[in-house]
């Protein structure tokens, strides 16, 4: 098994992307820690617009066949308080410019005097002060590729910084730490609607896949209401890419 800390001050996990509404998910989710650590172990996810295999017609970024099996857990590190330390939420706002295309798209060009004739306010969202736990199991083979990666024993095939959502979100910190901690581990919710709901129940992306959003895979998760140095059963997500 091998246990990381990442603290990072900004981070987004889309959920989905609209033109004008972005939001992130309330945590980190397991696609986005699993790219984080593909991402140091040094194998590129992407599959080339060039690739025989992408069959998109949309030039669009499709995961590689044949990524790793990997088995994994992420939860929120125990502080001094008896509950989870969650990162904050914030929005901003931007000007979304473009030139549209077609005799009825935008304001009239004449009106616009030279300028971007559509001009559309867009809100993103993303999280501040993030500080997590992500557990690797049932893989050894990758976990010893992603201890190289993290002793700077980058191989060719490694590409850019490890970030979190946007490039310019990197990370302040990325370290083994040993095994097991103690956490708020978000386990996956299983049960029935006659329960009450769990604090802070969220849904997380398992999976996205770019090419036919219907493979998407979410999922709701809802930290331990104590912290443990057990990982709990339901806490361990499989991501076995197709």
């Amino acid at each position: 098994m091998l246990c990381l800390y990442l603290q990072a001050p900004f981070a987004a996990c889309r959920t989905f992307t609209a033109g004008w509404y972005r939001p992130t998910a309330r945590f980190l989710t397991p696609s986005a820690a699993y790219g984080l650590i593909l991402n140091l172990a040094g194998i590129d996810s992407r599959l080339s617009e060039n690739h025989p295999a992408h069959a998109s017609p949309i030039p669009t970024t499709l995961m590689r066949p044949g990524l790793p099996k990997v088995r994994l857990a992420i939860g929120i590190p125990k502080n001094d308080a008896d509950s989870p330390e969650l990162p904050r939420v914030h929005t901003i706002y931007q000007q979304l410019h473009n030139y549209p295309v077609g005799k009825d798209a935008g304001i009239p060009e004449q009106l616009a005097k030279g300028r971007k004739n559509n001009i559309t306010p867009v809100r993103r969202e993303f999280l501040s002060e993030l500080k997590a736990l992500v557990c690797i199991d049932d893989n050894p083979q990758l976990e010893e590729r992603i201890r190289r990666g993290l002793r700077g024993e980058w191989n060719r095939d490694r590409y850019g910084l490890p970030f979190l959502g946007d490039n310019q979100f990197l990370i302040d910190r990325l370290e083994e730490l040993p095994c097991p901690q103690e956490a708020f581990w978000y386990e996956r919710l299983r049960g029935t609607s006659d329960q009450p709901p769990r604090p802070h129940t969220t849904r997380l992306t398992v999976w996205i896949d770019r090419a036919d959003m219907s493979k998407t895979l979410s999922c709701l998760y809802a930290p331990t209401q104590q912290a443990t140095s057990q990982i709990p059963e339901d806490a361990w997500t499989t991501i076995d890419p197709p």
